[in-house]
């Protein structure tokens, strides 16, 4: 069986923190969950630990209040050096917190790791997006609502989810051939004269609106995409007057 690669914690979320309030809540958070987490509680992460921790942003804490009390520079310097071993303090936590969430025992997909880290207060590394494949062909449906004005809508099901919707209305009269080549390419070609319009909708995609059309037949296709290459075939066309 292969081995999952490791999910890791998205530790700019407190290093680039510049509050120091906001990272101090951020350790009593972690803290928090983490102590009373099955697989973090001790003796996984020791008590000892999470005290470290709590005193950690105790001092925080004093560091602002004292601040406050006295606004100096000095006092202001010490706010920022607390702050620094507050983090230092997450790094740490961090480095115990990933091998245990990533353990065979303890996970049997990449999701299982990326769930086991957020137990833990920490947020987990965004997982790659594994490539969706060649989607399934658009089925249209058209209406004219007003001169020149086209509605499109893919009828596809739910699981109709491509990247992006390339569409193509195109005149009846120019007789036209269109296809889509093995590089994914879009040809069109046309032994009469007419307008052609192609208009591209994101995601799911599954309602186009098309205006300043001729008050004329036209043909409509589609085709779906998701990368480069993973493109669906054309659709069948369907004519509906602008």
């Amino acid at each position: 069986m292969a081995t999952l690669k490791k999910v890791k914690v998205k530790r700019t979320v407190y290093t680039n923190q510049k509050n120091s309030s906001n990272v101090k809540q951020y350790i009593i958070d972690c803290v928090g969950m983490g102590s009373v987490a099955d697989l973090y509680s001790n003796p996984d992460i020791p008590t000892a630990y999470y005290n470290l921790g709590t005193g950690a942003a105790t001092a925080i804490q004093t560091a602002i209040n004292d601040w406050k009390q006295a606004p100096t520079k000095g006092n202001l310097d010490i706010i920022d050096d607390k702050v620094v071993l507050g983090k230092a303090w997450l790094d740490g936590y961090a480095d115990r917190v990933e091998p245990i969430a990533n353990l065979d025992a303890n996970r049997t997909t990449r999701q299982e790791a990326a769930t086991n880290i957020a137990l833990s207060f920490l947020t987990p590394q965004k997982l790659v997006s594994t490539a969706k494949g060649v989607p399934e062909t658009p089925v249209l449906s058209g209406e004219n609502v007003g001169t020149g004005k086209i509605d499109v809508k893919v009828i596809n099901g739910a699981d109709y989810n491509p990247t992006q919707t390339t569409l193509i209305v195109v005149e009846v009269d120019a007789r036209a051939t269109i296809n889509i080549d093995d590089d994914g390419q879009l040809k069109i070609e046309m032994s009469g004269t007419g307008e052609i319009v192609v208009k591209t909708a994101t995601k799911k995609g599954k309602y186009t609106h098309f205006k300043g059309l001729k008050n004329v037949r036209y043909e409509i296709y589609a085709y779906a995409q998701n990368g480069k290459l993973q493109i669906s075939d054309l659709s069948e066309p369907i004519v509906v007057k602008g």
